[in-house]
């Protein structure tokens, strides 16, 4: 299984396993008029060093009752987005409940993708997750299993006990806050750094070898490389 996170120009987007994510807004950062050439790094790379918010409330898979529109019209997004900066709003907590965090703590993004795709993903063309191969859902049973078995914390998930992220990835997906990442350059390599535990990712561009397949990771094994504008990182070794 392999992940690919592609970045163009001054856009960066994240690839599930064959899907794209929406480009990123740059966040407290000047931005540059439209048509301005994208600046470069000492060694001639474009410069995409900042901090980038992927919060969106684009969905990750197409709505069904969308079908095989892939593009929202402009009317479709500002209603989207309207409905999406009304519904962060805090309301008095049921009868009982002692109520949990509010929306201050919350920043799961207010805006569509800057594509205005229906969905996060692009490939399959319908905008779905691939069904499961039997492996694949012999992994999910086994997970499904062993959540009902808590003998210790080590028997709960790695983002609950805070060891991983829930949305640092690969793939970076949108979640209900954090969603944040701070990106690096240096001649050769490329920094992710997100704001979610504040796990960081040191991606080799200089074509050093992946690590061998037997080694697993839980943020698996990245390498990188630009094929012109476009920055592809591969990742593997889950």
């Amino acid at each position: 299984m392999r992940f690919q996170a592609i970045t163009r120009g001054r856009v960066v987007g994240v690839l599930t396993m064959v899907a794209s994510l929406a480009p990123v807004s740059a966040v407290a950062q000047p931005s540059s008029p439209a048509g301005t050439p994208a600046a470069r790094t000492a060694d001639g790379q474009p410069d995409l060093q900042g901090v980038w918010d992927f919060g969106s409330v684009t969905p990750l898979q197409r709505p069904a009752a969308l079908g095989d529109k892939v593009f929202l019209t402009e009317e479709e997004v500002s209603a989207l987005e309207t409905q999406a900066a009304a519904g962060r709003v805090d309301r008095p907590p049921r009868a009982g409940d002692p109520g949990s965090y509010n929306q201050f703590w919350f920043a799961g993004g207010t805006t569509v993708a800057g594509t205005r795709r229906t969905s996060l993903i692009s490939d399959p063309p319908d905008g779905q997750l691939p069904a499961y191969t039997a492996v694949g859902e012999a992994r999910m049973a086994a997970r499904a299993d062993a959540r009902g078995r808590n003998a210790g914390p080590e028997d709960r998930d790695v983002d609950e006990r805070c060891i991983l992220g829930f949305n640092s990835g690969p793939p970076m997906l949108p979640g209900a806050y954090n969603n944040l990442v701070q990106l690096f350059q240096a001649p050769g390599y490329v920094v992710i750094l997100n704001e979610m535990v504040n796990d960081v990712r040191v991606i080799p561009l200089d074509g050093h070898p992946a690590l061998p397949s037997h080694i697993r990771q839980w943020k698996g094994d990245s390498r990188g490389r630009w094929e012109g504008e476009t920055l592809v990182i591969e990742t593997r070794n889950f």
